[in-house]
C-alpha cells in the first residue's frame, strides 16, 4: 500500500491542472464503479451514460483530454467502444432470457472529428435473427454534424454460469 501512495504523491506533485481533472473525474468515476453505479471498470472510465429501450440504444461520454489522440481529437478506438457499446447494449437488451450477444463483426466509417462537449452513439437493430443480430450505429453531435456511421453483427450465445466459469 506504501509503494501506491508514494506513486500517488509523485504523480499529484507532477501534475498540470489537465491532470489533477482528468484523475479527480477517474477516480470519482472509479468510486462510483465499487458503489454499483457502473457495471465495468471501462464504462466507468470513460464515464459512460447509456439509455437503452427496446428499439433502441444510445450511450454517451463526455469528449475530454482523457479520450483524445496525439492531435487532440477524439481517438478513433474510442470511437469504436462507444458505437460497439451502444449496439452490444441493445442487441444484449434483444436476447433471450440466459443468452447474450458477442460482437463477431465490427465495420466503421469515420466521417467527421467530433467537436462538441458529449460524444453519443445511437443504435438500432436491421435484423433480429435467433442466433445472429445485425445493428447499426451512427454519432451525431446535436448540431447535426455526422461523425462516423458502423455497422455491427452480433452472435447470440448461452451465458456462463459465473460459478462454473470462476472454476475453470
Amino acid at each position: 500500500m506504501k509503494a501506491l501512495t508514494d506513486q500517488f504523491t509523485r504523480i499529484i506533485k507532477n501534475s498540470s491542472p489537465e491532470d489533477i481533472g482528468i484523475l479527480t473525474d477517474y477516480l470519482r468515476n472509479f468510486e462510483k464503479k465499487q458503489q454499483g453505479a457502473f457495471s465495468t471498470y471501462l464504462s466507468a472510465s470513460l464515464d459512460m451514460s447509456r439509455v437503452t429501450d427496446k428499439e433502441s440504444s444510445v450511450v454517451s461520454i463526455p469528449n475530454t483530454a482523457f479520450i483524445h489522440n496525439t492531435v487532440a481529437i477524439p481517438h478513433g478506438g474510442i470511437l469504436a467502444v462507444l458505437l460497439d457499446t451502444a449496439m452490444g447494449t441493445l442487441a444484449n437488451n434483444n436476447c433471450p432470457e440466459g443468452f447474450s450477444a458477442v460482437t463477431t463483426t465490427l465495420t466503421i466509417h469515420y466521417l467527421s472529428v467530433a467537436d462538441e462537449e458529449q460524444i453519443s452513439a445511437h443504435a438500432r437493430i436491421i435484423r433480429r435473427g435467433r442466433q445472429t443480430m445485425v445493428l447499426e450505429g451512427n454519432i451525431y453531435q446535436e448540431d447535426g454534424k455526422h461523425i462516423a456511421t458502423s455497422t455491427g453483427s452480433f452472435f447470440v450465445i448461452p451465458k456462463k454460469n459465473p460459478i462454473i466459469a470462476s472454476q475453470q
